[in-house]
């Protein structure tokens, strides 16, 4: 049965458990996972983006279900007390380093955005060593702050919202249709390929033992995976609408696309202000993954200091995007992290869940011959 250790003045408010799975999902796929989403059901890939955001509510469940039945809260413990110390450890270990891969390519891939669209006569490691020195900054100084920065990171940014409006003016309705005129196969390649714009909320099997009464206010989870659904929903509908099928194809940033044609008489380059406000988007991605993963690291080694874990992670953040400038290389990384995503929440949580299932059943079995025999 789950016993949070966690001390009580490092918890934070339920309510914030909204920002904490919603500000981890939006990062830098929402950029460009439309013209990934077409290879399947083209205009259609809509339908796709609603049944994978929907199932995200059953794995939620499942999620919850399994840090129940762990005894410290979380999937770490949970790990050794169903494996064992070696194989659970393993699995720790397996689970830091796709938590570190999601936070660098973020960091890779909002470097290459700013070199592509603002400076691109600044040095990848100069970008890299501010970036690295603010996570540091926020991460050390511990998960409340991680809170707040995804608290803001979530509120500040939601101006963003009403260029959505002005973009409306240039849709063209024929884009989207024929409706439902795909096949199943179609469907599912589209969903694969819109799985990874909703990966993040995963995180939250490391870190919920720090939200006060969590499995109380459950809720706020499932709100936040409801306002990314709807979110991505929106999104999908404007660019579809905004673009033919044809030049979404050939965009590697849509997003950022669109956004190119807001002007206004004092502003003539709003992308400039839209990319650096999404500097705040995806802090709270980088910094929930690298906490992920440092947590992960000093509760499987804990004669290990959390500060020079972090301090370790970081310095590999600073050597793969100062040095790794080969596309092939950040192709097989992003691969690599969305593969691994989907695995983990699609096929590697069910198994837990039904471990954990089992577990539960075994558990309330034995209470009750137990009270059988006192009786």
């Amino acid at each position: 049965m789950m016993q949070s250790t966690v001390k009580e003045s490092a918890m934070v408010s339920p309510y914030l458990l909204f920002f904490l799975i919603h500000g981890s999902q939006t990062g830098i796929g929402v950029l460009r996972f439309q013209s990934s989403i077409i290879k399947g059901a083209e205009q259609d890939a809509w339908v796709s983006v609603l049944v994978v955001g929907l199932s995200l509510h059953i794995l939620f469940l499942m999620i919850l279900h399994i840090i129940r039945n762990s005894s410290q809260g979380d999937i770490i413990s949970f790990h050794t007390d169903t494996f064992g110390k070696i194989i659970g450890g393993m699995l720790n270990l397996l689970l830091t380093v796709y938590f570190f891969s999601v936070g660098l390519i973020v960091v890779h891939t909002y470097i290459e955005i700013l070199q592509i669209w603002v400076f691109d006569g600044i040095s990848s490691w100069e970008f890299s060593l501010v970036i690295c020195v603010l996570v540091y900054y926020i991460v050390s100084a511990g998960f409340r702050s991680i809170t707040g920065i995804a608290f803001w990171g979530v509120i500040i940014p939601s101006f963003l919202l009403f260029t959505i409006f002005y973009i409306m003016r240039f849709a063209n309705l024929t884009y989207i249709m024929p409706f439902f005129n795909h096949d199943l196969k179609d469907y599912l390649i589209s969903a694969k390929e819109s799985g990874f714009n909703y990966l993040g909320f995963e995180a939250v099997l490391v870190y919920f033992p720090f939200i006060k009464n969590g499995m109380k206010e459950s809720k706020w989870g499932h709100f936040a995976l409801l306002y990314t659904t709807i979110l991505s929903l929106v999104l999908v509908f404007v660019t579809f609408t905004f673009f033919s099928q044809g030049k979404l194809a050939m965009l590697s940033w849509p997003t950022l696309t669109m956004i190119k044609v807001i002007q206004f008489p004092f502003l003539e380059r709003f992308e400039f202000i839209f990319l650096f406000t999404w500097l705040l988007l995806i802090f709270p991605v980088i910094c929930i993954n690298v906490w992920s993963s440092v947590r992960i690291v000093k509760k499987t080694f804990q004669k290990l200091k959390a500060t020079y874990v972090l301090i370790f992670v970081l310095f590999g953040y600073f050597l793969f995007n100062s040095n790794v400038v080969d596309t092939v290389d950040e192709q097989r990384l992003n691969t690599f992290v969305a593969t691994s995503g989907l695995i983990l929440i699609y096929i590697y949580i069910p198994f837990l869940f039904i471990i954990s299932f089992i577990k539960s059943k075994i558990g309330k079995r034995k209470q009750s011959e137990v009270a059988e025999t006192e009786m």
